[in-house]
């Protein structure tokens, strides 16, 4: 029996590239559900906004056709945002002045990178009734000084486009004063540490772990 079909509902290259480096075979589609880059309803936890949007975006691939003509797929759709230490709740910046505005706020203090992963799939029951899984994870980030000048260079760069708080840690770990508690990966956008074992439980493995059993088995 095939394994289901695995679908990024993501449009950020650096969610690719972790599934990508864990071994995953996959498509990419941009979800046709928008949110907006920022939280809504910022009375929510983070983890509720987050999982809610997350939700949407995978459900919108099924509900748009976009998943291929595999009726086993299962679309991943992920949302992160960036909870300050006041707990203002922050998303992708729309502008070189948001994200001054969103890193200023973070410089010497730590905040928290909440990344919420939805995997949706059709039943075989009936082509509306969808299962889904969440998972939650939280990393907290450590941003010390980070000067004027060097602000500057970065928001030259255009780097804080599609990145929530503005800025992408594997980018930035060695060049700013960065340190992280918790999955790193979390900040980058997929809990590694949790997705990797809940796609192995819906049947969706690593390419590499696939060919060691074929080898294993060969004659």
């Amino acid at each position: 029996m095939n394994p289901p079909a695995l679908v990024l509902a993501s449009r950020s290259p650096r969610r690719a590239q972790l599934l990508r480096d864990a071994g995953f075979e996959f498509s990419q589609v941009d979800p046709p559900f928008e949110d907006a880059n920022q939280p809504g309803d910022t009375s929510s936890p983070a983890a509720v906004l987050a999982g809610s949007l997350a939700a949407h975006k995978a459900a919108s691939v099924l509900d748009a056709g976009l998943a291929g003509d595999r009726p086993d797929a299962v679309v991943l759709g992920a949302d992160t945002i960036v909870v300050d230490q006041a707990g203002g709740l922050t998303g992708t910046p729309t502008d070189r002045e948001q994200a001054r505005d969103m890193i200023e706020r973070l410089i010497g203090c730590a905040h928290q990178v909440v990344t919420v992963v939805a995997l949706v799939a059709q039943t075989c029951q009936s082509a509306g009734d969808l299962r889904t899984q969440t998972l939650v994870d939280t990393a907290t980030v450590h941003l010390g000084k980070v000067g004027p000048d060097e602000l500057q260079r970065y928001l030259d760069t255009q780097q804080w486009r599609g990145k929530a708080g503005g800025y992408n840690l594997f980018e930035r770990q060695n060049r700013w004063p960065l340190r992280v508690e918790g999955d790193p990966t979390t900040v980058v956008g997929l809990p590694m540490r949790k997705l990797v074992p809940t796609l192995l439980a819906w049947n969706i493995e690593p390419a590499g772990f696939i060919a060691n059993d074929f080898k294993a088995g060969a004659p």
